[in-house]
């Protein structure tokens, strides 16, 4: 209650619709769904669903997080209280837990996490937990450049932070598994991989550089 008292002001909140099935935006109270701003889009992936929400975003902090709210609610008020350009969720540094995490899913995202390591970031023990606080500006800057669609757009969003030389601070979370993920590990592990060999090529190429405005990138 302390960190809640400490954290005022006006909250807009954005949910992103990409294309869902199972009923969710029905679930939503009526008096509830007055008070949001709600995006409905074609499925495209959570990359493009993600950047939709951000770049409509008003306030001067914006935070995005997965729905099912696995970093804890009194967590996420302590990142938003940090004095940072862009404060990352992390399930890997020292204080940080996973909660009921099968150990394959956890050996899946340490590969994964080795892979863009080595191909592009290095110093990053996790990109893909699904809480990530960004200045509204840093927000805009970013995700007005951003090009995947899919899950991998975490990678490009730290990427591009480093092109910008935007400071990052890493939070531990106690990380709560959730057994509705919707990621299938053999075809979207493979299309995570296939991303980062495409954000390598255009950062290679230049494509990430600010003072590049109208060039065609072809993927």
């Amino acid at each position: 209650m302390e960190l809640q008292r400490k954290w005022q002001g006006e909250t807009e909140v954005i949910i992103v619709d990409d294309g869902s099935d199972d009923g969710t935006i029905q679930k939503i109270d009526p008096k509830i769904r007055e008070e949001i701003t709600l995006i409905t889009i074609a499925h495209q992936g959570k990359g493009e669903a993600v950047k939709q929400g951000v770049l409509r975003a008003k306030g001067d902090k914006i935070l995005f997080s997965d729905i099912d709210w696995s970093v804890p609610v009194e967590q996420v008020i302590e990142m938003l209280l940090l004095d940072s350009d862009i404060v990352i969720a992390s399930r890997e540094i020292k204080g940080a837990r996973r909660i009921a995490e099968p150990p394959w899913r956890h050996l899946v995202g340490k590969f994964f996490n080795r892979w863009v390591q080595w191909m592009l970031l290095s110093g990053y023990e996790d990109t893909q937990c699904g809480c990530k606080i960004f200045q509204h500006q840093v927000a805009q800057r970013i995700f007005s450049r951003t090009k995947e669609k899919g899950w991998a757009f975490d990678v490009e969003v730290l990427v591009l932070a480093h092109v910008f030389g935007i400071l990052v601070t890493e939070f531990p979370v106690s990380w709560q598994y959730q057994s509705s993920s919707k990621i299938v590990i053999l075809r979207d592990g493979t299309n995570m991989a296939r991303a980062v060999l495409r954000i390598k090529r255009r950062l290679l190429r230049g494509d990430y550089n600010e003072n590049i405005e109208n060039k065609k990138v072809e993927d």
